[in-house]
């Protein structure tokens, strides 16, 4: 979600669900549904797209009693994990609700921004990236912002 908007949603309620990473990886899936293949040449111009637009934008995540991201790990034996992030206020309403049900936790939003996902990267070792709105578009990037 841009800045910007998050503030004209906290301040008025309005644009919640404005995300240019959420267009542009719509685009993304789409086309590879079309195309069959992520490595189509065609795809050079959204993943392009979807680099730049990921550090213009905050996003929301669910943290624990003591600001601790959730956590999902990668296999059952593992440390490595990633975190949900959302796009937007109705990306994460929907998210937070399936994800809560499964943690049985409370949990709260949190805004992030990239610096701030950039820094758990360089503190932790076993933190390998995100899952972008788990929920309904599911797109993984790793901990540098990379997919």
């Amino acid at each position: 979600m841009n800045p910007k908007d998050y503030e004209d949603y906290q301040k008025n309620n309005v644009k919640a669900s404005k995300s240019q990473l959420k267009e542009y990886i719509q685009v993304y899936a789409d086309m590879v549904k079309k195309l069959k293949s992520e490595d189509a040449p065609e795809l050079a111009a959204v993943k392009e797209n979807i680099k730049n637009a990921y550090p213009k934008e905050i996003y929301f995540t669910l943290v624990d009693e003591i600001e601790r991201p959730v956590k999902l790990t990668l296999t059952e034996t593992s440390a490595e994990y990633i975190i949900p992030i959302f796009t937007d206020i109705r990306e994460y309403a929907v998210g937070s609700a399936k994800i809560s049900k499964l943690f049985l936790d409370d949990l709260e939003m949190k805004v992030l921004t990239p610096d701030d996902i950039s820094q758990m990267a360089q503190e932790d070792a076993h933190f390998q990236g995100f899952v972008i709105n788990p929920h309904s578009q599911n797109f993984n990037m790793d901990r540098n912002g990379s997919f």
